[in-house]
């Protein structure tokens, strides 16, 4: 489940850079490996991971800095004769998510001056620079002669300046890359222009951007394109045509579907904190059934807005289908304040989908305006 409605084009890539090095499952739930952490119970993760070590270690590495365990991940990284890039991007790439951690890249790097390191590598610490800091902390990378600045680098940096609110930086950065470096732009760096558009710009420009990125630059827009564009048009109030781009995604070919532009939980994120916003509470329900079923869920604080506001509106018991929903899909992953959405909902015990099957006839709950 994810715990941000968007988190940035560089990063999103960075980390699934990671995941593709090292695509070998790890064959032990990340959830069971997140419970023990936060049970302290760091010897039964040791025992967990020790029988894959050798088959998994690149997904084992990850696993530990994933749950928050850098210093252990790191010691492993230590043990091994030839560590690779990936293993060194598997130490590092989780803490992006991880503001009480992130800062912790640079020294870990300095940890381990002969793992070698990739451009992956040099994106993950731009990007940690950026998180920790800001933009400025990170410009140094760009200005060194060995190794050259790379686009993972750059589409960093300009990423940052973007979320710095500092457009007109990020745009001579983006010059300096194309003119001067002889850098060719990828689906990612255009995309961090179109996220930013989407939150300060309009649709139209939205629209143009995507569409110099698929006929200008040649490139086919992605998922994350496409979240931007639907952002931006929840942003101006036109739900109807943000719904009409999520239904001609759901209905592109099987290749589409399953592919780069198949909706992700940033996707159903921005619909369902829309249609909420809107009260059009029946439609956010469907749409995050929609999600449930693929896998994929907006985050927390959207789910507990959803969750209110059908409780508020009369729809208790969809209210708790969701919560249900939610807590037979990922039983591994229904903890902590997920938990505190079964309160929320009303559930008490183990209520199951058919104890709250039927229409809903509740009243809606009583609020400070209607009270009065």
């Amino acid at each position: 489940m994810t715990t941000a409605a968007v988190f940035a084009a560089s990063a999103r890539r960075l980390l699934s850079t990671l995941a593709g090095a090292g695509s070998a499952e790890l064959p032990v739930s990340i959830g069971h490996l997140r419970s023990l952490a936060r049970a302290g119970r760091l010897a039964d993760i040791d025992a967990a991971l020790a029988p894959h070590l050798a088959s998994h270690s690149v997904a084992a590495i990850s696993a530990l800095s994933s749950v928050g365990l850098p210093d252990r991940a790191s010691a492993l990284l230590a043990t091994f004769r030839n560590p690779t890039a990936a293993h060194l991007n598997a130490l590092l790439g989780p803490l992006l998510r991880r503001q009480r951690l992130v800062g912790l890249v640079p020294s870990l790097l300095a940890a381990h001056p002969s793992v070698p390191r990739d451009a992956a590598t040099e994106g993950i610490h731009a990007k940690a620079l950026c998180i920790a800091t800001g933009a400025d902390s990170a410009l140094h990378l760009l200005q060194r002669e060995s190794p050259p600045p790379s686009l993972e680098v750059f589409t960093s940096v300009i990423d940052s300046y973007y979320k710095q609110r500092k457009p007109h930086r990020a745009e001579q950065l983006w010059r300096e890359m194309v003119e001067d470096h002889g850098i060719v732009p990828d689906a990612a760096a255009h995309n961090v222009r179109i996220t930013y558009k989407s939150t300060a710009g309009t649709v139209e420009e939205v629209k143009e951007l995507i569409r110099a990125m698929r006929e200008d630059a040649g490139l086919q827009p992605d998922i994350v394109s496409h979240n931007g564009l639907m952002r931006a048009m929840a942003r101006h109030g036109r739900l109807d045509e943000m719904m009409e781009v999520y239904k001609r995604l759901e209905k592109g070919s099987t290749a589409a579907v399953e592919g780069k532009s198949a909706p992700d939980c940033a996707t159903y994120t921005c619909l369902v904190s829309a249609l909420c916003k809107a009260e059009r509470w029946s439609e956010a329900d469907d749409i995050f059934y929609e999600a449930v079923k693929r896998r994929k869920v907006a985050d927390l604080g959207t789910t507990r807005i959803l969750v209110r506001g059908l409780k508020e509106a009369g729809k208790g018991r969809a209210a708790r289908r969701v919560v249900i929903g939610l807590r037979k899909k990922f039983p591994d992953r229904f903890d902590g304040p997920w938990k505190e959405l079964e309160e929320l909902a009303g559930i008490t015990g183990e209520e199951e989908d058919g104890d709250v099957e039927g229409e809903d006839n509740e009243q809606p709950a009583m609020t400070t305006t209607t009270a009065a």
